[in-house]
């Protein structure tokens, strides 16, 4: 009967360790694993500013690969990302500790103005959310960077891989890489944003 009870309590007492060790490597593992190093690029603003990536290190980055003629795919991104963008005001994290970045693959077609003109009715809020330019070759190296491929069409239009939106961290690694439109799980990456923004509310 005591070694039946001596059992027991070891038993019982591997079982204490191993979930407290499961518990503490669960605490000091990131939300989610750095999948490379972010390329950083150079590229300009609306006002023809130059925008770094690496100037918004210190906030969490979500960046877009689009462009504003996409019939499908790239303005249902974009609408998803504002409603994010909403939610994230709300918690007060945005423009403070969170910031997106659409860059065009079509920078012919789409002039600042045109640019604006799509975010404006897309609803965005610039002070957390910069619409990045530059020359075909610029905008296209970027995104190779980044893993996109892109191809432009006879028609001149586009094509490109539907896992063009990617989540950076506040040190500019790349964590998760999203597929757009439809597919998009706007409360999972709310909360991925959270917690790499180091937000608890």
């Amino acid at each position: 009967m005591k070694q039946h009870r001596f059992k027991l309590l070891v038993s019982l007492l591997m079982c204490l360790m191993i979930a407290s060790v499961y518990s503490w490597m669960k605490q000091e593992q990131p939300a989610l694993p750095a999948i490379k190093q972010a390329p950083d690029f150079k590229l300009s603003g609306l006002d023809g500013k130059p925008v770094q990536l690496h100037e918004t290190d210190g906030k969490v980055r979500l960046v877009e690969f689009m462009f504003t003629s996409c019939p499908d795919i790239c303005p249902m991104t974009t609408y998803n990302m504002v409603k994010i963008q909403n939610e994230l005001k709300q918690q007060q994290l945005w423009g403070t500790k969170v910031h997106f970045m659409s860059i065009t693959f079509d920078p012919l077609q789409d002039t600042p103005e045109v640019f604006k003109a799509y975010g404006d009715k897309m609803g965005i809020d610039y002070s957390g959310w910069t619409l990045l330019t530059g020359t075909e070759q610029e905008t296209a190296d970027v995104a190779k960077n980044f893993g996109v491929m892109v191809q432009k069409m006879p028609d001149g239009t586009f094509v490109h891989t539907v896992t063009s939106l990617m989540l950076v961290d506040t040190q500019g690694k790349i964590r998760k890489i999203y597929k757009m439109g439809d597919e998009m799980n706007n409360d999972e990456i709310i909360e991925t944003i959270r917690q790499l923004a180091g937000s608890s509310s």
